[in-house]
């Protein structure tokens, strides 16, 4: 049994590839496919979009909080920071 020719007469190693996508669009798309499924996946575990919306503030704000820790370690003196609201 022989193997078919291509019916373009070109061999499959030797025909153009597609070129790949803009690389910008998989930067963009891909970190905002994943921010929805987490946005998602702590929304049906807190049973609300505000809970898990809530619960991604508390990330933010702790994130934010060591950044400025970090950036005033670095420059010796302590960032400028705004006026926090007292626990309840």
């Amino acid at each position: 049994m022989s193997t078919p020719e291509p019916t373009s007469g070109v061999p499959v190693w030797a025909r153009k590839r597609r070129k790949p996508g803009n690389p910008l669009v998989g930067l963009v798309v891909v970190p905002l496919f994943l921010l929805g499924a987490l946005t998602a996946g702590l929304a049906v575990y807190e049973k609300s979009f505000t809970g898990a919306g809530a619960r991604m503030d508390g990330w933010v704000g702790l994130a934010w909080g060591q950044a400025q820790a970090a950036m005033s370690d670095l420059s010796g003196k302590p960032m400028k920071a705004k006026a926090e609201k007292p626990a309840p």
